[in-house]
């Protein structure tokens, strides 16, 4: 009986495994590279939300509360491939008593991002942040690690190829956890003489990353964007009837949907606010979100006083096309990323000795 041959997949497959174990290159796992810091829980999960703090808040800190502030809300995840959204959120309390002296030394050091294929599995944090699950905390601890090649060898699909390869997902078994399946991934440890047209391609991935994150932080602080736009901001009560009802809310942290009907916005568990129109809904929801922790106590009357918005419907959209084209400039830049990020895994591979159709495979399998 003649023997059925074996999808030409799985023989690719094998000599992509093959070419990772014999990379002529030297390699170090991951886990010599970076400390794994442990993740903190979830304040808005398992804290006392009377201790949260808007970003505002946490952004007039010195350096030294900072760093006493970890919390982090799980909505603020990373959202692209190379850069994350600043937290909304913190907690009060410290959380330094769960990290040992080499964790904490870590935080001050810079840190990247990565993301296994769509879901965040794992991050290198931006500089005075710290993650919490499920993502997992990583800093550089060698001082010879490539920390600028990391967010590249760890975006590219070589690495998503390795954790599905030699972590299948087997029916029964429970996986491997996260952390040991990152910390044995073999990181090619590049010098200058092989490494020239692979890391021209990585600053420029790492610029443009960085030009991002930027974005992302100041699409969501509309005040900011008012100001920029030369829009005033004056008290919610004397606006010209851009909001026409309005019940004291509870704190954003507590609300776990926001449901729109038109010009009706209702924030779920009973706080509601009717606003004459969706843009002034948009508007409103982003700057409460900056100061939810400042609301607490406030009746309706110091609401209309405390609360600053533009004077009129047209204004708020002036802003909100403001942030429109950040956005759009945001994912002009993305789109760059990704095109530069295929051409240094191109590079990368380049060093592995892969072959056309190996590539091939890699684009189509893991994309």
């Amino acid at each position: 009986m003649t023997e059925i041959a074996k999808p030409r997949v799985t023989q690719v497959a094998k000599s992509i495994a093959s070419r990772y174990r014999r990379v002529s290159l030297r390699t170090e796992p991951l886990e010599r590279l970076v400390d794994f810091l442990p993740g903190t829980p979830d304040p808005l999960e398992t804290g006392d939300r009377d201790l949260l703090i808007g970003r505002r808040e946490w952004e007039s800190y010195d350096t030294r509360k900072r760093h006493r502030a970890v919390g982090f809300q799980r909505s603020s995840f990373l959202v692209t491939r190379h850069g994350l959204r600043p937290p909304r959120y913190y907690s009060r309390t410290a959380k330094s008593d769960l990290f040992d002296k080499p964790h904490l030394g870590a935080i001050k050091r810079p840190k990247v991002v990565f993301r296994y294929k769509d879901f965040p599995m794992a991050a290198l944090a931006s500089k005075y942040e710290l993650p919490v699950m499920p993502l997992l905390g990583m800093a550089p601890r060698l001082k010879a690690t490539p920390t600028e090649d990391l967010p590249v060898i760890l975006n590219s699909r070589l690495f998503h190829f390795y954790w599905d390869y030699f972590f299948p997902r087997k029916a029964g078994q429970v996986p491997a956890p996260a952390v040991d399946r990152l910390s044995r991934f073999r990181v090619p440890m590049l010098n200058k003489r092989v490494a020239g047209p692979f890391r021209k391609v990585r600053d420029e991935i790492l610029e443009l990353a960085a030009g991002n994150a930027d974005r992302l932080a100041s699409m969501d602080q509309v005040e900011e964007l008012a100001k920029s736009a030369g829009v005033p901001l004056i008290p919610l009560g004397l606006t010209e009837e851009i909001i026409r009802e309005i019940n004291v809310p509870r704190p954003l942290g507590d609300v776990a949907d926001v449901k729109r009907r038109g010009p009706v916005v209702i924030f779920r568990r009973g706080s509601t606010i009717v606003t004459t129109t969706e843009e002034a809904a948009t508007y409103l929801e982003m700057w409460l979100q900056e100061r939810f922790d400042q609301l607490r106590g406030m009746d309706r009357e110091d609401l209309e006083e405390y609360i600053r918005m533009p004077v009129s419907t047209a204004h708020v959209v002036v802003v909100l096309q403001r942030r429109a084209r950040i956005e759009a400039e945001f994912d002009r830049t993305q789109t760059r990323i990704d095109e530069l990020q295929g051409e240094a895994e191109s590079r990368l591979y380049d060093l592995y000795g892969l072959n056309e159709s190996e590539r091939v495979w890699l684009r189509s399998a893991h994309a």
